[in-house]
């Protein structure tokens, strides 16, 4: 049957229809042709290849592709980008270019995705002994990504930052850094190869202007954010569909959204990132669909989320999987509002009891937050402290739920049945 919002949900009423079954499944009846940019058929087609491309050719034909997305991205006006499906290094990818006016960015077939990538290409790698390698880089080596090592969601293994060469000499999976110079110590003893990866600091893709994009089958990995948007005021649509967003740098999140806007994300994957995987803030509309924000957050702060809200954002997240984030797996903040229907969240690798599957507002009780999340039909997953949790002014509202935790107000807020 279709579903109708909550009588007390006066925000971003969407433009779709949602229907619900009587087992609490939900399901968007949103046309996906209809968020490709009006007009594209117009649009100049720029081809991209970074094997055999050169940003010295016209870009016109596949024959005569630009070599790096940054190229294309950087043609004035509304534009449709084909890339080759390939993996697109620093140098040959968006590099946090920000393109004007209408953008679409595409594989050119449907052989493979993209795969955008800031790690540093063409590293000579020289051997010290005991598994340990010295190089110098191009330019300023950040992070190291172990790809021969997967865990269940295909991320790979981070090594771990030392300050001290002394260190990297004795552990394994370690690496240090001083200036464009880096010593890896490697988890098995092998000479780092194609599967060990040095990601730049520099930003990966990025979309800053006020006008619309629309990004569908690429995977971003690391740069400083894999994906951001900002803007200043109303007006930006930012569309990715089938899109993975995973290995941010320290302190950031994997597809970041801020500012006015409108941000639709449909089965995309945000994990393996240092913070965040989804998060919006400074008053960003968002749509998710059938999508995943799982096993995020590899630093020392246990706030890091599968998808939050901040600074009165607000969504509709519907269907999707939120599990084995560090923090809370959904949290939202600082006046922020969520409708929240079917998802699925569990697995918290948060360690004590302030750690829910979903959280509404900021933790400390003197906050002035009203934070509200409207939660409809969730699933809830075994091995989280708490399932729902809320801070003094905030809310959660809630119906129909399959959960196998205990549900706590954890300070002061309301949690209530709709």
């Amino acid at each position: 049957m279709r579903f109708e919002v909550p009588h007390n949900w006066s925000e971003f009423v969407p433009y779709f229809s949602i229907y619900e079954n009587p087992v609490g499944d939900y399901f968007a009846d949103i046309n996906e042709q209809s968020l490709i940019p009006t007009g594209y058929d117009s649009f100049p087609v720029y081809y991209v290849d970074p094997i055999s491309g050169a940003d010295s050719k016209d870009g016109s034909r596949q024959d005569r592709a630009f070599r790096s997305i940054a190229k294309a991205l950087s043609m004035s006006g509304n534009k449709r980008i084909l890339c080759r499906p390939a993996v697109y290094d620093y140098i040959t990818g968006w590099k946090g270019y920000s393109a004007s006016g209408k953008v679409i960015v595409e594989p050119w077939d449907e052989t493979g995705s993209v795969i955008c990538s800031g790690h540093i290409p063409g590293i000579a790698w020289t051997p010290l002994g005991g598994g340990v390698y010295r190089a110098r880089c191009s330019t300023y080596p950040h992070e190291v990504l172990d790809e021969i090592y997967k865990d269940q969601w295909g991320n790979g293994v981070r090594y771990v930052r030392e300050s001290d060469s002394d260190d990297v000499e004795e552990e394994e999976g370690t690496f240090a850094v001083s200036g464009k110079d880096i010593l890896v110590h490697t988890l098995d003893g092998r000479a780092p190869d194609a599967n060990i990866s040095v990601y730049t600091n520099q930003p990966n893709g990025r979309f800053d202007t006020n006008g619309q994009l629309y990004v569908r089958n690429f995977e971003f990995r690391g740069g400083f954010v894999p994906f951001q948007c900002l803007t200043s005021v109303p007006g930006q649509v930012a569309t990715f569909i089938d899109c993975t967003f995973r290995y941010s740098l320290t302190g950031q999140d994997g597809y970041s959204m801020e500012g006015p806007g409108l941000s639709i994300a449909i089965r995309c994957k945000a994990t393996g990132n240092h913070s965040d995987g989804f998060d919006y803030r400074d008053g960003r509309n968002f749509i998710e669909i059938d999508c995943n924000g799982s096993a995020n957050g590899f630093g020392s702060s246990y706030l890091d989320n599968g998808t939050t809200a901040h600074f009165g954002s607000v969504g509709i997240t519907i269907g999707g999987l939120y599990s084995q984030n560090k923090g809370r797996n959904i949290h939202d903040v600082f006046d922020s509002k969520r409708l929240l229907l079917g998802a699925t969240v569990g697995d918290s690798r948060g360690v004590d009891a302030s750690k829910a599957d979903i959280c509404a507002g900021a933790s400390t009780s003197d906050s002035p937050d009203r934070t509200e999340i409207w939660a409809l039909g969730i699933r809830y997953l075994h091995g989280s402290p708490i399932s729902r949790s809320t801070s003094s002014q905030s809310k959660i509202w809630y119906r129909r739920h399959l959960s196998s935790g205990t549900d706590i107000s954890e300070q002061l807020g309301t949690i209530r049945p709709i």
